[in-house]
């Protein structure tokens, strides 16, 4: 017998994360009002933007002052594209193969020239206008052309061009949020002031090159006519350096499960797998559904988790689909396990959790798999709660997003 899709629930197992986009909606304003009303503000959503929900912080962001997307692959364009009107720009931050520039064309997708040889390939395939935006290498050494000879050259070849249309020019920093230490960051910032020199009609062009770390902590506000801030939309992009910030940016996520099974242990007794773990008293353990195979991994235990407003330990090895803790007494079955946020007076950061995996934030909630559903309790200026889960939303022939209507109290 086939289950209706609108029988489900938005989500079945107890683990999930929630998003506040009223504080998504209060970051971008206050980043738009420190960057000046001349200066576009990129909302970057990559990688699902960053863990968080692509299509939700695009709204959100566009809702509240941002005017451009950004994106790593030309797809993630695509998905945006198909969401938002033409008048939107979308810059493709990464590298598009060159045979893939008609489908780019034809979405209104600004593509990156990434190195000289790049835009001599599209010039012997493109048949259709298509903006490009020019990355330079000024000490990041990923993508971008290295020197000012082959500048000059992209400049000679495009110039004029009817299809290939060169209308920005970008470059990243690799350490704009190292507050201790500038000296790299002026290097790139001086190297990216050399290149614009040779950029003929520099003022029709964006310019760009503040990602969230220089928009928020560099002295020299190297804003230009746009800044791409990724991080800072969903809060501080440093939670270390949340003192240092010129405006009041909230954290808008938090991580959550609930106890699944709660049993007494005896002393000697293994946990999970291997021999990570040996009780050498009686003690309560906790089964929580949520593993690696979620985007928990070995690394986050260190941390540990908050339940009833106290931190416990992450106890074995951390299951694909299940991790377990040592309690410090019996709790119900459906407890509350909270791996990042508050409970109480007691809270832990994506930061905490990125020190003591040695990671970067970043990395902590982007790697959180597309099976966790993503919660998104207030909605600015709607009463629902929009839940989107990846997995039960595939059960519907439109992939449509499951919505629960709620009545405000």
């Amino acid at each position: 017998m086939l289950i209706s899709f609108r029988d489900l629930p938005p989500y079945i197992r107890p683990t999930w994360i929630e998003v506040n986009l009223t504080n998504v909606q209060s970051n971008v304003r206050l980043l738009k009002n420190h960057i000046g009303e001349k200066v576009h503000l990129m909302a970057v959503v990559k990688a699902n933007a960053y863990g968080y929900g692509m299509m939700e912080i695009a709204r959100t962001s566009l809702s509240s002052g941002a005017t451009w997307l950004g994106v790593a692959t030309l797809d993630e364009a695509l998905v945006l594209r198909r969401e938002f009107l033409k008048n939107i720009p979308i810059l493709v931050l990464g590298y598009v193969p060159t045979e893939h520039l008609s489908v780019a064309s034809n979405s209104d997708v600004t593509v990156t020239a990434i190195s000289l040889e790049w835009i001599k390939e599209a010039l012997s395939i493109v048949q259709q206008p298509i903006d490009f935006h020019l990355k330079v290498d000024t000490g990041m050494n990923r993508l971008g052309c290295k020197t000012l000879d082959d500048v000059r050259k992209v400049i000679e070849l495009t110039a004029g061009h009817r299809n290939l249309r060169f209308t920005g020019v970008f470059t990243h920093f690799a350490t704009s949020e190292d507050v201790n230490n500038r000296t790299y960051y002026r290097t790139q910032l001086k190297r990216f002031h050399e290149f614009l020199e040779i950029i003929p009609n520099r003022t029709e062009k964006v310019v760009h090159c503040a990602n969230s770390g220089a928009t928020l902590y560099q002295d020299e506000k190297p804003f230009f006519n746009m800044v791409r801030c990724g991080k800072a939309l969903t809060g501080p992009p440093n939670e270390p350096l949340k003192h240092l910030l010129p405006v009041p940016l909230e954290t808008s996520i938090s991580i959550h499960s609930q106890l699944s099974l709660v049993k007494q242990v005896d002393a000697g007794e293994k946990i999970g797998y291997g021999d990570d773990y040996t009780t050498n008293e009686t003690q309560w353990i906790g089964t929580v559904p949520i593993g690696y195979g979620d985007g928990w991994h070995q690394d986050f235990r260190r941390t540990g988790v908050l339940v009833d407003g106290k931190r416990m330990q992450i106890v074995g090895r951390i299951s694909m689909d299940q991790l377990m803790l040592a309690l410090d007494r019996e709790y119900p079955v459906g407890t509350r396990v909270t791996f990042v946020g508050q409970q109480g007076n007691e809270t832990i950061t994506g930061d905490d959790v990125a020190r003591e995996a040695k990671i970067p934030r970043s990395e902590v909630f982007s790697s959180m798999s597309s099976r966790v559903p993503r919660v998104y309790p207030k909605i600015p200026n709607a009463g629902i709660i929009n839940i989107h889960n990846y997995l039960l939303n595939s059960l519907c022939l439109l992939g449509v997003t499951y919505y629960l209507y709620y009545t405000r109290s």
